[in-house]
Order: C-alpha cells, then structure tokens, then sequence
C-alpha cells in the first residue's frame, strides 16, 4: 500500500512538473501591461521552459528593455553564478538602501559557475553607472541558461 502511495504520488509530481514547461508564453499585452503579473507569469511559473535555451532567447521573451545587470556571486573566487537583469529603473543606490523591496528583475543562473575574468573586463571597459547596452547582449546572448527565477 505504501509503494502504491509512493507511486502515485510520483507520478503526479512528474506530470505538474512537464505540465509547467508546457505553459504557453503570454505577452505582456496579455496581462494589460501590467508587468508583475507578466514577469511572475513568464519567469516564475514557466521557469523551467528556459532551461538549456540562450540567454538570447530569454531576453527576446523579456519583452522590456534591460535598463541595468548585477551579477550573482559565488562562494568561488573568480567565478559567478549568473546575472540579475532588472527592468525598472532601480538603481544601485535602491538596491543598497532598501535591501528586502522586491523589484522588476529576473535571476538568470548559469548551469556551472562561469569565470568572472571576462565579463568584469567587459564592466570596466564600458564602466557606465551600470546601465545596460548593447554590449552586454552581445556578451550575454550565446550563454545556457541553467535556471530563471523571479
């Protein structure tokens, strides 16, 4: 009886899980411009669609302009674990002085650690406050996804 429960409760936790990647994307039109409702949708209860893709094909799925990127340390030394995009105009001062409000951001993480060697060159050649071009797309674009939190 045991093993019977065990079952069907595995069987059920597979079939919720493939039932998330199969949530079709909705665009932020679909939500009234409402950008919480679309990002907590898109990058939270779809999450695992973006495994194994590009962070490209996140980014064309964002549907807003990036206005800036951290990126999220490891316990390593020369090594971080993925990027926060944000996409309101929080700025570093923000994040600093008001340490628990949530903002408009994604976590993207990366599937093994990455080596910070080139993308901290990258942040000093276009040491810009922060804010996000065209650079760091290009930087950014043909990385694997790992896992997308909201």
């Amino acid at each position: 009886m045991k093993k019977l429960t065990i079952l069907i409760l595995l069987v059920t936790a597979s079939i919720a899980s493939k039932s998330q990647s199969d949530l079709p994307y909705k665009a932020l039109s679909a939500f009234s411009n409402d950008t919480t409702a679309f990002l907590r949708y898109n990058f939270k209860t779809r999450a695992d669609c973006y495994k194994g893709k590009k962070v490209a094909d996140v980014l064309k799925d964002l549907q807003l302009t990036p206005k800036m990127f951290i990126s999220e340390p490891s316990t390593r030394v020369n090594k971080y674990a993925g990027i926060c995009i944000y996409v309101s105009n929080t700025t570093m001062l923000d994040i600093l002085q008001y340490p628990g409000r949530k903002t408009q951001s994604i976590y993207i993480y990366w599937p093994d650690l990455m080596d910070d060697t080139e993308k901290t060159k990258l942040r000093r050649t276009y040491d810009n406050g922060g804010a996000w071009i065209q650079q760091y797309y290009d930087f950014f674009k043909n990385m694997i996804v790992g896992e997308v939190k909201y």
